[in-house]
């Protein structure tokens, strides 16, 4: 001990290496070095790869490693410093350890040493693998690190792929992706600790590796051949909850030379061929450009449905080559529409099928606004009870326990499909397995994309499928028949050509009638579209006297001349009036427009969209008024105002 300016200070011991951090940073590198022996040994004994134990094994327990060296290091230059500053020098200073057998001590201190390493191995070895694992496990992914991924983690639950682990889709094996997943991880959780990220998370279909290295090692396309049986059991919105049945021969096709030449769906993934296509979308929904490969010829073919040659570049956009995850691109996280859904538990429930209006009512509870589960769930609950109380008391007096049931059914229901938290329903990320109620195969197949010669990519039913159908039109017979699909409305003129999304939304099913589907039409004819009730307008003198199909033959072109023809069979008495008058209408309101095409006003803008939806000529005089007052020539002001015209 020395005394300096009345201070005590204690020699400094000739052995540098024995300070708190060069201790301490020997301590965490034998552990550090514990665990990689036993990720080692795991990743040598485990019988499948993991996409975890690289990131543990070569670098985060490698960096834990450099660290505990680089305080040793430290602790040994500060040991040294203060050591030379109190004797002037460094002769004698012990720098490492000095191990005698000899010297009884040594010998107590190595035998506890061996025994503490024999205690701390199998420790180590048990937490690593058990570490490993968990973070290894669905749990993880879904339950604990990414609570706000609970849409998809709730639905992946549910999904064909649930004992698939997470893993294995969105980082597969080896070390690369699974850093790449991590570090968007990190960017995740700094996201949410910030409550930053976006509501709904976007899909991550482009943030995937390619297929051929997760879904492959468990699908392969030299496999994919034959047809398969599709059975879709569905129930009507009338009081009968009719049962229908649906049976299809789905042709899944191939492209395995043993089994067939490449034809049917798979055909896109067959292995002589390459699909590529341009999305200027996010949805990958809008797809304006496609191009195949033959690989065996080298021929291509590049079909548009922008209008433009064949020759010119792509559009701007996402390209991409066509995969498993283009059509497949919710294997795992399906979010079932409420229709759906509400067929499936009624099919499974055969108490309920008889209850009045189960599937209308069950559906439009599903589809009522909600912030929160919860709330939900109790508006489902008053909507079916009240609607029974009111519309159908015997049935809700004999059959409350089945009303309850369903009720309950729909609960189901609202747990797998809304979560109003994340802004997530089954409207949200679109779906391209089918074409029901989204666009799907139709984003190339809906008979717009032709080549430079004008052949359409094929549009035609028969080539993905063909529905079996009663022989004879006798339904309980047990012969069958191959054929077209039938609506069970009749389609004709333009309704024969609308893709299927375009009516069916998943949700409510609209009135089998003309206001049932055009409804802001049918508002604005009578004059109680809710956006124009400012400008005070009157239902057109026609509204109730003549109905749609007075005016629009289905079986002919939408033309003003077709139209023009519906009118003068019942003005044909007064063909100088009436002839003609629809054109000189539309001539007046085109110029109306292109006199608006000044307005940049947001409101006004969002006005004229709607005024163009609803059809100007189902209301001439109310389409007038509401043009005249955007541009400023009536009393009447688009903001409710008044206005004086100079």
């Amino acid at each position: 001990m020395r005394e300096r300016e009345g201070q005590t200070i204690s020699d400094p011991p000739t052995a540098l290496w024995r300070n708190g951090m060069t201790v301490g940073g020997s301590a965490l590198a034998v552990l550090a070095a514990l665990f990689i022996v036993s990720f080692l040994i795991i990743d040598v004994t485990a019988g499948q790869p993991s996409p975890y134990i690289g990131l543990f094994t070569y670098l985060i327990l490698p960096g834990i490693f450099a660290v505990a060296a680089g305080i040793m290091f430290v602790g040994l230059l500060a040991a040294r410093r203060r050591f030379r500053r109190y004797y002037g020098g460094v002769e004698g200073a012990q720098h490492y350890p000095r191990i005698d057998l000899n010297d009884k001590r040594h010998r107590r201190m190595l035998g506890a040493g061996a025994a503490t390493a024999a205690t701390v191995f199998p420790i180590i070895g048990v937490l690593s693998y058990e570490g490993y694992h968990y973070t290894d496990s669905n749990q993880f992914c879904g339950g604990v690190c990414h609570t706000v991924m609970e849409p998809q983690f709730t639905a992946y639950q549910q999904s064909p792929h649930a004992h698939v682990k997470c893993a294995e889709c969105h980082i597969g094996a080896g070390a690369s992706w699974y850093v790449k997943s991590k570090l968007s991880g990190i960017r995740q959780v700094l996201a949410v600790a910030a409550d930053s990220f976006p509501r709904p998370i976007p899909p991550a279909i482009q943030e995937l590796r390619p297929a051929t290295e997760t879904c492959r090692q468990c699908h392969w396309p030299s496999k994919f051949y034959g047809d398969q049986l599709v059975t879709i059991d569905h129930y009507a919105s009338d009081e009968a909850n009719t049962h229908g049945r649906l049976r299809m021969l789905l042709k899944t096709g191939g492209s395995d030379p043993t089994t067939g030449p490449p034809s049917g769906i798979h055909w896109h993934m067959a292995l002589g061929f390459t699909v590529e296509y341009v999305a200027i979308d996010e949805h990958l929904q809008d797809i304006p450009w496609v191009q195949t490969t033959d690989h065996t010829t080298g021929r291509t073919g590049i079909y548009r449905s922008d209008g433009r040659p064949t020759a010119d570049p792509p559009p701007q956009g996402t390209r991409r080559t066509v995969d498993c995850m283009d059509c497949h691109n919710r294997p795992t996280h399906i979010f079932r529409s409420p229709e759906r859904a509400v067929d499936s538990a009624l099919n499974v429930n055969p108490g309920l099928q008889d209850l009045p209006f189960a599937k209308r009512e069950l559906v439009a509870a599903l589809i009522q606004p909600h912030t929160n589960r919860e709330e939900g769930s109790a508006q489902i609950a008053r909507r079916i009870e009240s609607f029974y109380q009111d519309k159908f008391p015997a049935v809700w007096n004999g059959r409350q326990a089945d009303v309850k049931r369903l009720i309950e059914a729909g609960r189901g229901v609202l747990r797998t499909t809304s979560f109003p938290e994340m802004n997530v329903s089954w409207r949200t990320y679109p779906d391209n397995i089918g074409h029901k109620i989204f666009p799907g195969c139709f984003r190339c197949h809906e008979g717009r994309h032709v080549d430079g010669g004008g052949k359409a990519v094929s549009h035609e039913c028969g080539t993905c499928h063909e529905f079996l159908v009663p022989a004879g039109g006798d339904a309980a017979s047990p012969v069958v028949r191959t054929g077209g699909f039938v609506h069970p409305l009749p389609l004709a003129g333009i309704h024969a050509t609308l893709r299927c999304d375009q009516c069916h939304t998943g949700g409510a099913e609209p009135d089998r009638t003309c206001t049932g589907c055009h409804t802001l039409q049918a508002g604005f004819r009578a004059g109680t579209v809710p956006a124009f009730q400012r400008f005070k307008i009157a239902a057109d003198p026609m509204a109730e006297a003549v109905d749609c199909e007075a005016c629009h033959d289905l079986s002919r072109p939408r033309t003003l001349e077709a139209i023009d023809e519906k009118c003068m069979e019942c003005h044909s008495d007064d063909e100088t009036r009436y002839k003609g008058m629809l054109r000189s209408w539309k001539m007046e309101i085109d110029a109306l427009f292109l006199e608006t095409g000044l307005v940049k006003d947001g409101e006004r803008v969002e006005l004229l969209r709607t005024l163009r939806k609803a059809g100007p000529l189902h209301n001439i005089e109310a389409a007038r008024v509401i043009t005249r007052a955007i541009l400023g020539r009536t009393t009447v002001a688009p903001t409710g105002q008044t206005s004086t015209e100079e």
